[in-house]
């Protein structure tokens, strides 16, 4: 995907965040930036990463994806809180939220401006950040967009905490951590190839049912849905700048190979879909449930997976090196080389999965739910010797 769709898709993401929130309110009652300061923050580190570019020094070309990937996952990563330098404090500039929208309008239309211009010589400009040392001009446009998405995922917080207070609360279960089921119509409307057909550079669906339909290989900078049930659909080889289901249901579905800048996925079942191949620079997951899913080689690097649950499935050699799958459920899976090193792994639930040849470290495990059997094939993977 060109950094001219990633952008784009990030634009639409950021101004999704702060138009669900009001302007005054802050990450917490008593600190914390508002929504304000946040988009103030972002306009400033966006600036100073363009004046960076305009001013760095041109070197080789090196192309380094992984490298991309992983300054992605630092900066998109919420568990690491980072004091912004002084220079890119909020001071309070701006009074409305149009305004502050405005203006970080006008500083990404200049970021999209640059990526178009500039295009693949970004990768021969050499630029020296202050926290992640010498990086390309590619690697500072991946920077500078999940920055803007990390304030985003900041800005939904703050909407999700006031929103949980003002919900009735239920009576508790035995499981703190249930799951939420999708939150599905009574009735819905049937689905056809038209509503496949992107309108804008998106897909959006609404109270669909859609059944035996096909969407490969194609490109496009968002997909929508809400309160959907797809069966039996393929969108293989497909890639998204940024994909948002809530409350949404595929059984059978044909997933291989997709590719998505980000993925933000609440209330979501996923029920005997092939997900070979599957990848997210970004995936943000609350509440989905993944049964019987084929998911080898599937890359989610740095994702984040709240009350989720892996039933049964085939995640061999898929990748979750530094995800947060605090309190999430593998059952029944097939882990044989999946890579876990650095994920949050306390409350992870292992108990009933395969986990000979998993890559995990000695550390990483602190707090993981496994049974004896388990824990004797982790002890032989930490070269422990139990005698």
């Amino acid at each position: 995907m060109s950094f001219v769709s990633i952008l784009e898709a990030g634009r639409l993401d950021f101004l999704e965040a702060v138009r669900s929130a009001p302007a005054g309110r802050r990450a917490s009652a008593d600190a914390g930036w508002t929504v304000l300061e946040c988009i103030e923050h972002v306009i400033a580190v966006e600036r100073r990463y363009l004046d960076w570019l305009a001013d760095g020094t041109a070197t080789a070309t090196q192309r380094r994806p992984e490298r991309e990937l992983q300054l992605l996952g630092m900066i998109r990563s919420r568990g690491t809180k980072v004091e912004a330098p002084a220079v890119f404090q909020p001071v309070g500039r701006f009074k409305t939220l149009d305004a502050a929208v405005a203006e970080f309008q006008t500083v990404r239309d200049r970021s999209v401006r640059t990526a178009r211009d500039v295009g693949e010589g970004l990768y021969s400009i050499s630029v020296r950040h202050p926290r992640f040392g010498g990086v390309n001009g590619a690697e500072l446009m991946q920077l500078m967009d999940g920055h803007a998405r990390r304030h985003a995922d900041q800005i939904r917080e703050m909407d999700e905490e006031v929103q949980a207070v003002k919900r009735p609360q239920k009576a508790k279960k035995n499981d703190p951590l249930e799951r939420e089921r999708p939150d599905l119509p009574a009735e819905f409307e049937a689905g056809t190839a038209e509503d496949l057909v992107p309108d804008g550079g998106e897909i959006w669906l609404q109270g669909r049912r859609v059944e035996d339909l096909e969407w490969t290989s194609g490109k496009v900078s968002a997909m929508r849905m809400e309160g959907c049930i797809l069966e039996r659909v393929r969108l293989a080889g497909s890639e998204f700048g940024s994909v948002t289901w809530k409350d949404v249901r595929l059984v059978g579905c044909d997933l291989a190979n997709v590719k998505a800048h980000r993925i933000n996925l609440v209330r979501v079942e996923l029920v005997d879909c092939r997900l070979t191949g599957f990848a997210a620079r970004a995936a943000e997951w609350q509440d989905v449930l993944v049964r019987n899913g084929d998911g080898r080689f599937a890359q989610l690097l740095g994702g984040v997976f709240r009350r989720c649950e892996f039933d049964g499935g085939d995640w061999q050699e898929a990748d979750f090196r530094e995800a947060d799958l605090s309190g999430a459920v593998l059952r029944g899976c097939q882990l044989g080389r999946a890579d876990l090193r650095q994920a949050r792994l306390r409350g992870t639930d292992f108990r009933k999965s395969e986990l000979e040849e998993m890559l995990v470290g000695v550390g990483d495990l602190d707090g993981a739910i496994v049974d004896p059997a388990q824990a004797m094939v982790l002890a032989r993977l930490m070269g422990l010797q139990i005698r």
